[in-house]
């Protein structure tokens, strides 16, 4: 029926609603990207990258991210050896909320909502 991506932003423009997602364009332990920000209409989607505790110096110790919204994402592949910068993507409300468990956190969601649309476009006919 509706791709989950479709449904989405089906329902932006049904509601006028625009997208939301944490912000933090310089590298920034988990915990402390807290910065929501109102994405523009052609920004669907929250981009998180996770960075390695290698890439970050000092060492901090803390893992670190940088987050923000996106046009364009391209998740990162999990069966990957050797990646240092995974990518996650996801496409509701305040969904980067952390890092790698957004991903499929956001998918239900828009799920249920695509299948809500379905239903309700297959019963009209």
């Amino acid at each position: 029926c509706l791709t989950h991506h479709k449904a989405t932003l089906l329902f932006s423009l049904l509601t006028g609603h625009s997208l939301q997602c944490y912000t933090c364009r310089d590298l920034t332990s988990v915990d402390k990207c807290q910065t929501v920000e109102n994405c523009t209409k052609e920004e669907t989607m929250c981009k998180t990258t996770m960075y390695s505790l290698e890439d970050v110096y000092p060492p901090s110790g803390v893992s670190t991210v940088t987050k923000m919204c996106a046009s364009r994402c391209e998740p990162s592949n999990v069966d990957d050896i050797g990646m240092t910068r995974p990518v996650t993507c996801c496409y509701s409300d305040l969904c980067n909320f952390n890092g790698a468990a957004s991903l499929s956190i956001s998918f239900v969601p828009v799920g249920i909502l695509a299948s809500s649309l379905c239903a309700f476009f297959w019963t009209r006919l």
